[in-house]
């Protein structure tokens, strides 16, 4: 009798498991979609990191037992394209890692960085303004919207729209 109850009770164990996976929608809503989002953006971290790490041994191996100074005009030639060709795809990788990990942050946390990098800038225009520095506060305004432009840009590669990211941050201010 035990062991027909402990069956049973595993079947529907199984059975609720499943049911709960199945009932919940697809994309789980913003979380569930923010999750997905971030699982992504750690499975390709870790192969951006492998492609990184290949490519370092890479040239390592590539140098191992070879002096620069030894080598004919051509050879340096070929091994500073291959070390600038390197290098370019190295910062590729780099740059598609920086993105990975702006996906970690999340919209919300990129959101407050952005506006704690901002606040001095905008202080520092309050003041140009103040003391009527009128070419001073032209270029302050300038690099302040060149920096408002690449978060914009950051924020739409990511998914999101500014004015959604305005609601989390409102919401966070309800909280």
């Amino acid at each position: 009798m035990k062991k027909r109850s402990i069956v049973v009770v595993g079947i529907l164990l199984a059975v609720a498991m499943a049911w709960t996976a199945f009932a919940q929608p697809q994309g789980g809503g913003g979380f569930g979609r923010m999750r997905e989002a971030q699982q992504n953006a750690l499975a390709a971290l870790q192969e951006q990191i492998g492609k990184l790490k290949a490519m370092m041994e890479q040239g390592m191996q590539a140098m191992q037992g070879r002096n620069f100074q030894d080598m004919t005009d051509e050879e340096r030639t070929k091994m500073r394209e291959e070390m600038t060709k390197r290098r370019e795809e190295q910062a590729t990788i780099m740059a598609s890692m920086q993105q990975q990990l702006d996906t970690l942050k999340g919209g919300r946390q990129l959101m407050t960085e952005h506006q704690a990098a901002m606040t001095p800038l905008k202080d520092l225009l309050a003041s140009a303004q103040a003391e009527k520095a009128t070419a001073t506060a032209a270029k302050i305004e300038k690099l302040i919207a060149d920096r408002q432009k690449q978060f914009e840009d950051k924020i739409t590669a990511m998914g999101y729209t500014m004015e959604q990211l305005e609601r989390m941050g409102q919401r966070r201010g309800q909280q």
